[in-house]
């Protein structure tokens, strides 16, 4: 690759990071092109050399988080040795993605909203991206787990809808809650719900004791010194 192309995607990305500290700090709306160079240390025209709007910076932003996440959980799920390590790859992917950008996860919900307002058919053709990548790979697993008799045969695209709507429901108690809980031991906590209730005779046997003693420790609150 050029030398010249480099230092653009470079230059985008460095943009990009900038501007979700500024959008999180600020939101999406009082946010300005110009807080943004202003953070980032460039011109208010060297923006516009990257981004036409603002819009569409706020997009890259999203674009740019889903991708990091996208190949996290593909990588993770690749080294994984059997569908439930999968399982606990993809869990642990998300439990990283959202502690890492805790400071910045009210701006998800900014993103998720701006898409359902906007003119802009991008935004929410993103979200629908990265939610059909989701969606099959958790349908593949839970397939994958019927097959080898961990699971009782169920609708697996109907599961992978469900776990999905339940996956982002902890999410925002999470952040609608102050980040109160430990966000691993919730999404641990859903699996393990999730798990004893499809499992088969044979997975129960081998598996409900560990899942139990997971059920039983719960969701507890950190405890804060505030």
């Amino acid at each position: 690759m050029p030398a010249d192309v480099d230092f653009k995607a470079a230059k985008r990305a460095d943009l990009v990071t900038h501007a979700a500290e500024v959008f999180a700090r600020r939101g999406y709306h009082a946010s300005t092109m110009q807080d943004i160079a202003t953070q980032a240390n460039v011109g208010k025209g060297t923006m516009y050399e990257y981004f036409r709007t603002k819009e569409e910076l706020f997009l890259a932003v999203y674009d740019s988080w889903m991708s990091d996440f996208e190949r996290a959980v593909q990588e993770r799920v690749d080294a994984a040795s059997d569908a439930m390590a999968k399982v606990d790859a993809i869990r642990d992917s998300a439990v990283e993605f959202y502690e890492r950008r805790a400071h910045q996860a009210p701006l998800l919900l900014e993103l998720w909203a701006h898409a359902l307002r906007t003119d802009n058919p991008a935004f929410i053709e993103r979200i629908r991206q990265t939610r059909t990548f989701l969606a099959q790979l958790g349908a593949n697993l839970t397939q994958q787990l019927i097959d080898a008799g961990w699971f009782v045969d169920i609708d697996v695209d109907a599961f992978a809808l469900l776990e999905s709507g339940i996956s982002d429901g902890i999410f925002l108690a999470w952040v609608l809650g102050g980040m109160s809980f430990p966000l691993n031991r919730a999404y641990t906590f859903r699996q393990s719900v999730i798990g004893l209730g499809l499992l088969s005779p044979t997975g129960r046997a081998v598996l409900e004791q560990r899942l139990g003693s997971k059920l039983q420790k719960g969701v507890s609150p950190y405890t804060s010194s505030k």
